[in-house]
């Protein structure tokens, strides 16, 4: 064969051949570098394919596609770590292929790594933390609108606001969250008709509405108020059959 027909040859393909853990093991630093390289391209096609061909809204997360997505995002990222991880080892001169700490499956690497929130959603949206509206809000599961809020705050995005609705979700309270400030959440013990919200409380909540409130009477020196919330709070801490009231006020008027 002439040169000039072996230059217009492609390429080989390099790539190892490596099929389960035990080829893996065997395996250079280097080899394992160029298997991941080429399984996180190959995932990420896979994965850019899905974004084109489907759109798949934030709150959708039961749906298949966005869970495929979600898998392929995971293993692309999974040998991406791994590349970067044995291309550090080859760079500091190492050669022991078990110095590495780089791992043939997801499985096998586990909790081996640090976590970092991910910029993009699987179906590709940039920065999952964008305000929601109500009834995307209202979608999500409570453990998913945990970590809207956490994502909010960390943000600086009216941070007292999602800390608050964070805390409801986090203690199981009865009082309602909300994706922003214009939908509601507002504190109940600074609010002028929080009496409503207070009267819709489980016993547990009301004890913590009156701790809080003998806290913030006891700061402000104002003994009597701090008196009449610790009145509160003992009677619903025992269990006691006395009955409760918001305010001194509405105590006074069922005298």
């Amino acid at each position: 064969m002439g040169w000039f027909n072996i230059l217009k040859m492609p390429p080989l393909d390099t790539t190892p051949d490596i099929r389960n853990e035990a080829q893996y093991n065997a395996a250079s630093l280097e080899e394992r570098r160029l298997w991941h390289s080429s399984q996180a391209a190959a995932y990420d096609r896979r994965l850019q394919a899905l974004r084109t061909q489907h759109t798949v809204d934030l709150t959708d997360v039961e749906n298949p596609i966005y869970q495929e997505m979600k898998e392929y995002q995971s293993l692309r990222n999974f040998h991406g770590r791994q590349k970067a991880r044995l291309r550090s080892c080859i760079a500091s001169g190492m050669t022991d292929n078990d110095e590495c700490n780089d791992f043939y499956s997801k499985e096998l690497e586990g909790n081996v790594r640090q976590k970092q929130k991910l910029r993009t959603t699987p179906a590709g949206q940039n920065d999952p933390y964008v305000e929601l509206s109500l009834e995307q809000y209202n979608k999500l599961t409570n453990n998913q609108k945990i970590n809207y809020h956490v994502g909010m705050f960390r943000r600086e995005i009216n941070k007292k606001f999602h800390k608050r609705m964070r805390s409801r979700l986090l203690n199981n309270l009865q009082q309602p969250t909300f994706p922003s400030p214009e939908h509601g959440g507002e504190p109940v013990y600074n609010t002028e008709d929080s009496k409503e919200e207070y009267l819709r409380m489980s016993n547990k909540d009301k004890a913590k509405f009156h701790n809080r409130k003998k806290t913030k009477a006891a700061r402000n020196n104002n003994l009597k108020l701090k008196k009449f919330h610790n009145r509160m709070y003992t009677r619903l801490k025992n269990n006691s059959n006395l009955p409760v009231y918001f305010s001194p006020e509405d105590e006074q008027e069922e005298e």
